[in-house]
């Protein structure tokens, strides 16, 4: 089973113009944009993104998933796709949107592609912006205390609150935990 949460805030802006898309289907299914960079067209990206993974676009696999989220948006959106279960992830990311996993007490960058998953892996994933206040040992250290996707993901968002008290840009993440089906 796969536990997530989803953090989405649209800090000191007027508008939210990001996306976090969860969708089962059967495996968990989840994108993510930062358009802050699109400028006027960010809203019509985040739109885009949503409606390729609430349509039967959802059920292709990663890279020609990625690739319809390519040819449907600007040039210069930044996201990352993924599909996850119990035993692996299927990623693929562009731009300023990537993924880190605590791994057996280590923290490493989530590579693009496909990589084996255990019970406990820890995964977040957001944007650039996101992650700008956040150092890796701090994502380790709150990933390891929390019991919960939500408990580590108000960890993370207190930090970010102590230094910016959420006033800045757009902020949107998903933190995910694999959790045995015993």
């Amino acid at each position: 089973m796969i536990e997530y949460y989803t953090f989405k805030h649209k800090g000191g802006q007027a508008n939210y113009n990001e996306a976090v898309v969860p969708v089962a289907s059967p495996e968990l299914s989840i994108a993510i944009a930062a358009t802050e960079k699109l400028g006027d067209t960010a809203a019509v990206a985040a739109k885009i993104i949503k409606d390729i993974m609430s349509s039967e676009l959802v059920s292709r696999k990663v890279p020609d998933l990625a690739s319809e989220i390519d040819r449907l948006t600007p040039d210069n959106t930044e996201y990352m796709v993924f599909k996850i279960n119990d035993d692996r992830i299927d990623s693929m990311r562009r731009g300023g949107v990537y993924g880190k996993i605590v791994k057996n007490g280590e923290l490493k960058v989530l590579p693009n592609g496909i990589l084996g998953l255990e019970d406990e892996d820890r995964i977040v994933c957001g944007t650039e912006e996101f992650f700008s206040f956040l150092a890796d040992e701090e994502i380790l250290a709150d990933s390891l205390f929390a019991e919960s996707c939500q408990e580590w993901m108000n960890y993370m968002v207190k930090r970010i609150s102590d230094i910016n008290w959420l006033s800045g840009k757009n902020l949107s993440a998903v933190t995910l935990i694999v959790r045995s089906s015993e």
